[in-house]
């Protein structure tokens, strides 16, 4: 069948990560939320990961985040930014203008709401409608059918740690805190410098985190090494230098034990006869942070509910938005999802 207007789509806007999903295509993109933009001209150069390449490279390239903590705080970039996904993955330069759903924090705010509003009608959209994102991974791993009535989903993303407890397809409580896997990267960062004298890019830092990165955790560890290239702030010289297990753990235990806190605080407002089944649920993680090694079994030491980790891939979200669509659309249950009016917000367009 063709779609004269575009295909339906559903976007999660991650402040690392945009992941775009088409209907009857699957999820088509896995993109950096970056932009790339001329210092002398303005212009947007590129986008998504030749964006990311560009850095440093080139002293006319500045880097643009569009999209922060979940939402756009550059509108017009975020409105650029979606334009172009939809017409490169719709396969249209000018026509294409689909019903879209996003993804959001649970905790998003009124002015963050109309921001999202204004870029997503201002990139061409038809029909804007959001889904906060504990419910569309919940929905995209099959949890909210027939015989879940409650879950529990960690988001543990690059910049959000989004926690919430459903309970017959809607939010019973919710908790959103501002610390994610850029501020382990960060810590880390600060760490090299502060005993080493060496400043790191965010990129080298990440990949020190996912070599030898693990939670600070009770018992022995085989001790990993790693090898990192950054510059001696006193020469201004490259150098090179050796991170252990034992260093990122220092380094992250901070930003670690926020996020387990955020995970507690979510879990706070439920009711007594929720928190009471809350034991033989446990607690899913999603989000790429979550696959940080031991984080799964720090939070189960930490909350007494057993933990673990539900989407590898990280397309939960995206997909479980692209499905509550077609539910609603249909106005009776998809297979393995259970409709609630609770799930979607349409946005009206201004």
């Amino acid at each position: 069948m063709w779609h004269y207007a575009g295909r339906d789509t559903a976007i999660d806007l991650g402040s690392a990560t945009v992941r775009m999903h088409v209907e009857d295509r699957g999820v088509v993109c896995r993109e950096p939320s970056l932009l790339a933009r001329s210092r002398r001209t303005g212009a947007i150069l590129a986008l998504g990961a030749p964006a990311l390449r560009m850095v440093g490279r080139d002293p006319d390239v500045r880097l643009v985040r569009p999209i922060r903590e979940g939402a756009p705080t550059e509108t017009d970039e975020a409105e650029y930014l979606m334009r172009q996904l939809v017409r490169i993955h719709h396969r249209r330069r000018l026509m294409a203008r689909p019903r879209l759903v996003i993804t959001v924090p649970s905790g998003m705010t009124s002015v963050h709401y109309r921001a999202l509003q204004f870029s997503a009608y201002q990139a061409g959209v038809r029909r804007l409608t959001v889904v906060p994102t504990p419910i569309a991974a919940a929905v995209g791993m099959g949890m909210t059918g027939r015989g879940h009535e409650i879950a529990v989903i960690a988001d543990i993303g690059a910049e959000l740690t989004d926690v919430g407890v459903i309970a017959f397809g809607g939010l019973v409580t919710s908790h959103t805190a501002a610390v994610g896997g850029a501020d382990l990267d960060r810590a880390i960062i600060a760490l090299v410098k502060r005993e080493h004298g060496v400043d790191l890019s965010a990129e080298a830092a990440e990949a020190a985190k996912i070599a030898v990165g693990t939670v600070p955790t009770l018992g022995r560890h085989a001790v990993r090494r790693t090898v990192v290239d950054g510059r001696d702030l006193q020469s201004g010289l490259p150098r090179r230098l050796i991170l252990t297990t034992s260093d990122v753990q220092r380094a992250i235990e901070g930003p670690v034990s926020r996020i387990v806190e955020a995970v507690h605080q979510g879990l706070r407002g439920c009711t007594p006869e929720v928190a009471g089944e809350l034991l033989a649920v446990g607690i899913t993680l999603t989000g790429g942070t979550s696959r940080l090694p031991g984080l799964e079994k720090l939070i189960q030491e930490r909350t007494g509910l057993g933990a673990c980790i539900g989407d590898a891939s990280g397309d939960a979200a995206v997909i479980g938005a692209a499905r509550v669509q077609r539910t609603n659309d249909s106005q009776k249950p998809a297979r393995d999802v259970t409709p609630h009016p609770r799930l979607l917000r349409t946005v009206p367009q201004p």
